[in-house]
């Protein structure tokens, strides 16, 4: 495989799939489902869908969290379904990072703690920069908070956060967004759309019809 602190994922490719679960009712017209489509390094993708139509299992796919889908998927020709769990792993350091539509936080630990789980893996962003990251966010004074006593919506911005505390060549955001009003949403998209510039990262956005405040190279209906 790939040596993964060194290689970067230049293109990511679909081959006629579609999750396993659907694959009766899962729509023809699709734009993902039953097409071959690539998505290329440092270019936006917006994924519009309704509810239900497995847009977040798209993303557990690419993620690696399950593998219930027909079809093939591969990064830069190599096929999902041969990487095993320690190739997961280094993907999941170093070239792939998610933001969960369900954040998949520690509740207990401080907002900080949070970040540091995350960044002691690769060491990737300084205690200065992080901080930084925090007060654009509107938030330096929760850092010493258990997450569980912060709103949905600061935690929604701390689950953002924290999937830039990682290398990356895609960020996966599945509705990002959904407990925050306009103005946080463009003061994110904008410390994002930074993050992406500086580190010729790709964007590929699920969300049911918002384009928020994200400039797209491409638009895919699911």
């Amino acid at each position: 495989m790939f040596n993964y602190s060194l290689y970067k994922v230049q293109t990511i490719e679909i081959h006629d799939i579609v999750p396993d679960p659907i694959a009766d009712i899962a729509s023809k017209s699709s734009e993902v489902w039953f097409k071959d489509h690539s998505f290329t390094r440092g270019k936006h993708y917006l994924i519009t869908a309704e509810s239900g139509t497995g847009k977040s299992s798209f993303f557990d796919f690419l993620y690696g969290r399950r593998h219930d889908f027909q079809g093939s998927i591969t990064f830069d020709g190599a096929s999902l379904h041969s990487f095993k769990v320690r190739d997961w792993n280094k993907v999941r350091q170093h070239n792939i990072s998610l933001v969960f539509q369900g954040f998949r936080l520690f509740p207990e630990l401080t907002v900080w703690e949070n970040l540091q789980l995350k960044n002691h893996q690769t060491g990737y962003l300084s205690d200065q920069k992080m901080m930084q990251m925090l007060e654009t966010l509107g938030i330096p004074e929760k850092k010493d908070i258990p997450l569980r006593f912060i709103s949905y919506g600061q935690q929604q911005r701390v689950a953002i956060i924290r999937a830039m505390c990682q290398p990356f060549d895609f960020l996966l955001l599945d509705e990002p967004f959904s407990h925050l009003d306009e103005v946080n949403q463009r003061t994110i998209c904008n410390m994002v759309s930074a993050e992406l510039k500086e580190r010729g990262a790709s964007l590929m956005l699920c969300s049911l019809g918002d384009p928020y405040f994200f400039e797209y190279d491409e638009k895919l209906n699911m």
